[in-house]
Parts: C-alpha cells; structure tokens; sequence
C-alpha cells in the first residue's frame, strides 16, 4: 500500500508537533530567572505571562516594554530625551541595552548601554540629550547629586534620571522671590561664582569709583531699600536712600557736625573716597577750632560721629588745652589722671602728656612721675624703655594690664625654662636678680647655703657653669643637678672605697665626705681606719710603714694604690732563715711564732719549749752566735738553725774517755 510509507514520518511529525504545542501551552520554561525588578512585578512570575514583554518568534516586543515603562514611551513618541534620539534599530531593540533572566547577576542597564547610547563616560556625560546643558559648577557635580536614585542597585518606579524640572529654582531657592523670572542663567550664568551675577549688567546706576567692585549684598540687603525681590524698572535711588544723614539734615537727628542743605552731598562728597571730604584749616578755625597738629589729620568722624558713632562735640568748640571736653572715653584709670594733673594739669587736660603738635595721640608719653600712680614705678633699667616695647599687645587691655613691678614674668621670658615656677621662695626673678641688671645675679654663697647643696671650701671659688651646664638651645640646668661626688670628680681610686664589705657612711658623711672634705682633697680629714676599711689592723711597727710599703702603684700611673702585696709576712717580708721554720715543706713561715709586730728583736723562741735542745745551766750561758753561725746558701749566707745534732760530740771534741775536750 502506497499510504504505509508516509505513516512513520506522518506519526513523527504529530509527536513533534504535539510535544511543542505541551512545551508552549503548558509546560513553558524561562531561559533564566527574571531581574528582581520584573521579578516583583504582578503578571511576571517565572514562566508565566511571557507574552506580555515578547512577541512569539519575534524576540523583545518594545511596545510591551513602553506600556509598563509610559514616561520612556513618552520620549520616544516625542523625540526627546536620551531614548528619543536613539536610531529607530536600536530604539526597537531594548535588550541590546537592557539585560534580563540573569537574576540579579546582571543590572537591567547594562554597562555598555551608555556606549551604545552614544555616551563613552557615563561620569562625564554633558547632558547632551536633554534641554539642560552641564557647564560650570553642574558639570562638576555626580549624577546622585540630582538625580538621587543614580546609583541604585534597583531603579524606582519613576526611574532613576526622570522627573526633574529642568529649570533653577527646581533646585536652587530663588532670592528674589520671582521678581525677575526664572531665568537665571540670563544673570548668573553657570562658569562664575553665583554670587558674582557674571552676565547682569546694572545699566541703570553705573558702578564707578567706590561704588565698583563691591558685593552685590553690601548694597542689595534684604529688607532695606536695596531688596533685590523689587521688581525690575524700579526708579534709581539717590544717596540718602542707601546712606545715612550723619549732619541731620530733613529734619533728622544731628550725629555729626548741623550742615544745612545736607541733601547735596556732592558739595562735599564724591562717590570715589567718600570719607575723604572735609572742610580745609581756615575754614575749620574760621568754626572756632583750628586743626593742628595730629587734629589735622584726624578724620572727621572721630570729632563729629558717623551713622555709626555719637559726635564728641556737637556745641560750640571748646578750648584747645580742654582735652577731656572731647575725649571722655579715654583708657587711663581714674589714678594716673589723678597723678597727671597733680604734676602739670590743667584739671581738664591731657597737655602733659599728649601735645596738640604730636602727629599721633600714641606719641604721647608718661613721665617718670607720671607712671609712679600705675603701679610700676620707672626705675633702672626700665627707665630708658620706650613704652612700645613693653606695651605690645592687639587690644588696650592687654597693652595696660597694670603689671607689678615685682612680676619680672609677665613681660620678660622666663630663660630657666620654669625650673623655680613651683619654688615660692623664687617665685620673682628679682629673688636672684637685681632690678636693675639682669646680670651679674645676686645668687651668691650665702644664697646657696640655703638650697640642699652649700658650697663650703674649694666649692666656694668654682663657677656656676662648672657644675650647671647647658645644652644647646636649652635653658641652664639648676633643678635636678647632681649632687654626688662623682657626677663632677673622677674617682682617684677607681671605685676602691665603694665595693662590697666597704662602710656607705662614716660619722654621717657618705661618698667622698667619708674620708675627705671640701677645703683640700688631700690630706684626708681623719687618719686612714685601715682596720675599718680593709680588715687589716696596722699595729705595732705597721702602723708606721707608709701606705707604698705594702700598696705599690697602680699600672695606670693614676693616685690609686693596688691591692696590698699579701697579709701574711711572706708577703712583704724576705723570710731570713731561708725557710728553716716553715711548718711544712713550701708553706709560708709563720714569723709570728717567734717575733712581734712591734719590733721584730727581741724573739719571743722560748729554747726551752719550742726546740729539741732544752738548754741546761751550762749552755743557757752560751750565746746563740756558737751554735748558730752562718752557712752558705741561696741567695746569700743564713744563719743556721735547724737541723742541727743534740748530741755532745755534734758540736764538741771529746776524749777517749767520753769527756768534753774542746
């Protein structure tokens, strides 16, 4: 049958079929998880409701895109904006800008969007897209700066750069409160400081001489005449509506000199130096009082006032000599006035002082006599010191502190660095310094007795600096110097008296003291305890042997004497009896045996008890010379003692009968 070879690939081709329509009807899957953004969006479940942002077979449907996201819609029905402009190939493909089914892996914008859109550095970006171009300060500012969701990981429901007015007082408050539109930038430009108004010209006042270069707020104070909220065409105001009448013309309160027609203040006054006018010599003698001396060069406004500051005169002009008729507000206490007109007066004055002729009032200077009533009389070396050499400081207060004579600190640097601030007895330099020369001081021996260290002997002639030295750019040291020998003297004896089993203290006296005083290091003050110091008690004929005998000098050449050469007599003493007595073989011979340590004659050998030879009647008469002669031996002849024979014949010649002969 010719049917039966179309069955297989007739069944096939329903299987594929059916299996497609199960796949897209039924069993549909995303090709991966939706951004969050879309996620959250009712209708676009996984899976579900594709159709509503893809039209089948034909990828990204843009309309769908626009009928969720209406103001992009709105831009490219328009033409407008940065989506309006794109090219209709790109504009119909949104996922080749915006990346979805990545999850939150991947932002909707992508980050080549912005290449494609034509912007390289989204950072950079000029808004050339839309109606408001970034120059100036705005092409300086990050995006958040306006735009406050810019950096959102997930975009708003409004978007994140739609929304903005694109006009100034969007953004900025408007000072004028409207009175001259919402045209900024036609006055303010963007490149300049906004306070400068670049582009605004003020045509209707010219702005010359002191009027130039000025703050527009030194002039346009809100709330005064000057308001910038005025509407614009406003009449141009004259100088009484910016400037105060100081001379009370228009019926006004006089704070300055009663001028008539006040309101021409041109007759005076130019817009180039205000305050430079003023009436010439003759015409202010011609008042009553003429300028001299440092009144022709005082500004006007420190006799008749300003808007600022009351007149010191307003009547008829006083006598020249009656300088407290104007100057009430002096700063001399009530005690040096006093003190000023007790010496020359005139009760009202200040002529003593301060002179008409003076070309300052600041050149006046107090006398002698005068600066007694401050308190601190002008006595040597302060007499000579001109007044700005003390009187330094910004403000009056602190220029006439009304400092004691006594407190040498509050003017003068403290050159011991604060070693005696806590001391109350140095508490004033004159304590150590005369007043009328820092140096030489006064601290003598007398004032040193009373410190911790007196100086008493050779220490009396030494000079300050010998023990208080000082460091470069360092005060002298004082505080804290040491006391001890040591520090100033090097130890002759190289630390011989200081060790172990040596006295710290000798009749209260410690370190060199113990031994020595200040007067003369050598001799010393007491004879040497040899006992107490080494152990050893010098009796007898030692106690006359000079110290050399035992300690020879040491190998550095220096006053210090080594050690002793030996205790025991060997030591010191060559043994006469070339070893005969030692008690054994190589020992030392203990000479105390038989001698003294006051004299080494007479012996104390007792024949009797301490030989083998007690001598009898006969030979207790013998000299010891006729046993005991002389022999030869090294390193020269000895008498003999021992061994010798306790027989008869070992030192007599006897007979055949056994009988002395000889």
């Amino acid at each position: 049958m010719k049917w039966a070879r179309w069955l297989l690939p007739m069944a096939s081709l329903a299987i594929v079929l059916w299996l497609t329509w199960r796949d897209v009807q039924g069993g549909r899957t995303a090709p991966g998880p939706l951004h969050p953004a879309h996620a959250a969006v009712a209708g676009l479940a996984q899976g579900a409701e594709c159709a509503a942002c893809h039209r089948p077979g034909a990828g990204i449907d843009a309309d769908g895109c626009v009928r969720c996201h209406a103001a992009i819609g709105a831009q490219r029905a328009a033409g407008t904006g940065l989506h309006g402009r794109l090219p209709a190939a790109q504009l119909a493909q949104c996922d080749g800008c915006h990346g979805e089914h990545h999850g939150d892996a991947v932002a909707l914008i992508a980050p080549h969007a912005f290449a494609r859109a034509g912007v390289a550095d989204p950072s950079r970006y000029d808004h050339a897209h839309v109606a408001f171009g970034l120059r100036g300060a705005h092409a300086r500012l990050p995006c958040s700066e306006c735009h406050v969701h810019a950096d959102d990981a997930a975009a708003p429901a409004g978007g994140r750069f739609l929304g903005l007015r694109q006009d100034c007082v969007a953004c900025h408050a408007d000072a004028h409160h409207g009175a001259y539109g919402g045209a900024c930038a036609s006055c303010h430009g963007q490149e300049q400081p906004w306070a400068a108004a670049a582009t605004f010209t003020h045509a209707a006042f010219a702005l010359a001489d002191a009027h130039a270069g000025k703050a527009c707020s030194a002039c346009h104070t809100v709330g005064g005449a000057g308001d910038l909220t005025r509407p614009r065409g406003a009449a141009v105001r004259a100088c009484r509506d910016c400037h105060a009448d100081p001379h009370g013309g228009s019926g006004g309160t006089a704070t300055g000199l009663r001028l008539a027609a006040t309101a021409d203040c041109a007759r005076c006054h130019a817009a180039t130096n205000w305050s430079a006018a003023r009436p010439d010599v003759a015409a202010h003698a011609a008042r009553g009082f003429a300028l001299a001396g440092a009144h022709a060069t005082a500004a006007c406004a420190a006799c008749h006032g300003d808007g600022a500051s009351a007149p010191r005169w307003t009547g008829v002009a006083p006598a020249e000599a009656a300088c407290a008729s104007c100057h009430v507000q002096h700063p001399h206490r009530a005690a040096v006035l006093a003190a000023a007109r007790a010496v020359a007066g005139p009760a009202d004055g200040c002529a003593d002082c301060h002179r008409a002729a003076d070309p300052r009032w600041t050149d006046g200077r107090m006398t002698a006599a005068h600066h007694v009533a401050t308190g601190m009389p002008l006595t040597a070396p302060h007499a000579d010191v001109a007044c700005a050499k003390c009187h330094t400081a910004p403000t009056w207060a602190e220029r006439y502190p009304g400092r004691s004579a006594g407190d040498c600190r509050s003017c003068h640097r403290d050159v011991h660095g604060g070693q005696f601030a806590d001391d109350a007895k140095y508490a004033q330099c004159t304590a150590c310094h005369a007043t009328e020369h820092w140096a030489p001081h006064r601290f003598g021996i007398a004032a040193h007795a009373a410190t911790a260290w007196p100086l008493t002997g050779a220490h009396e002639a030494v000079a300050c600096s010998r023990c208080h030295a000082q460091a470069a750019g360092a005060p002298r040291a004082f505080h804290g110097t040491p006391s001890a020998c040591v520090a100033c003297h090097r130890d002759v004896h190289g630390g011989a008296f200081d060790g172990g089993g040596r006295p710290a203290v000798v009749d209260g006296r410690r370190d060199c003291a113990r031994c020595h005083d200040t007067t003369a290091f050598a001799p010393a003050t007491a004879p040497f305890d040899h006992a107490r110091w080494t152990g050893y008690a010098l009796v007898g004929a030692h106690a006359a042997v000079v110290c050399a005998g035992c300690h020879p000098p040491a190998a550095d050449g220096s006053r210090q004497r080594g050690p002793a050469v030996g205790r025991s007599c060997a030591g010191c003493h060559a043994d006469p009896h070339a070893g005969q007595f030692a008690v054994a073989a190589g020992a030392a011979t203990d000479c105390a045996r038989c001698h003294e340590v006051a004299a080494w004659r007479p012996t104390t050998f007792d024949h009797q008890t301490m030989s083998r030879f007690p001598l009898d009647a006969t030979h207790a008469k013998v000299p010891c010379g006729a046993c005991h002669r002389p022999v030869d031996a090294t390193p020269g002849a000895v008498v003999r003692y021992k061994p010798l024979g306790t027989q008869c014949a070992d030192c007599h010649r006897l007979g055949r009968d056994g009988q002395v002969r000889r």
